[in-house]
């Protein structure tokens, strides 16, 4: 039976890298797949403004498909994934299939919030950063890969992504089974130290 492990934390925690260190000790029996491609497409919400969307509550995911999904890789199924644009907010017209694995790693920050999905999860694990780290690498990040401007980075910060982090992200640290703090100096070998550490809970 496919095992599951989760990934989650705050926003520019580390989840990514660390979920792909883990993928690349457990080779190629192992899938990455991330939470943000089951968030809601635009096209479905009514009146939708980037600007004003909260896409940091789990209202915003679409936890219903993603539960499907997983419980169909448990039973050794495959599925078809959505990708989704982060530019720009829609779900791309391509899938991903993904075919049975060992072991799927889902990154994301509110795998854990929504009860009946985190049951689904074999491993739990919560990164833990500073809220100034996290706050840059998010501007580093999406300026730079996602088209944002620095002044619209910091208004979506401050009014959603914090609110939504104490609210929703932060409580998840209690349904951990593993808890991971993210470095400031993101040293080379932390991915890789966390990884081990991951792999030793399996």
């Amino acid at each position: 039976m496919t095992k599951l492990i989760a990934i989650t934390g705050g926003s520019g925690a580390g989840k990514t890298t660390i979920a792909a260190a883990v993928a690349r000790r457990l080779g190629a029996g192992a899938v990455v797949i991330a939470e943000d491609d089951y968030y809601r497409c635009a096209s479905t919400i009514a009146d939708f403004d980037p600007a004003t969307h909260n896409f940091d509550a789990p209202a915003a995911k679409d936890h219903t498909l993603l539960r499907e999904h997983l419980a169909l890789a448990k039973s050794g199924e495959a599925f078809d994934k959505p990708v989704y644009d982060l530019v720009t907010h829609r779900r791309r017209a391509d899938i991903e299939r993904i075919v049975h694995a060992n072991i799927i790693i889902v990154e994301g920050i509110h795998l854990l919030a929504t009860p009946d999905l985190s049951a689904l999860f074999d491993l739990k694990v919560y990164v833990e950063a500073d809220e100034a780290l996290r706050l840059a690498r998010r501007m580093i990040r999406d300026t730079e890969t996602r088209g944002r401007s620095a002044r619209s980075v910091m208004v979506q910060f401050f009014a959603t992504v914090r609110p939504m982090h104490e609210t929703h992200v932060a409580p998840q640290r209690a349904l951990a089974d593993i808890i991971i703090q993210s470095p400031y100096d993101a040293a080379p070998d932390h991915a890789d130290r966390s990884a081990a550490q991951i792999m030793s809970a399996l």
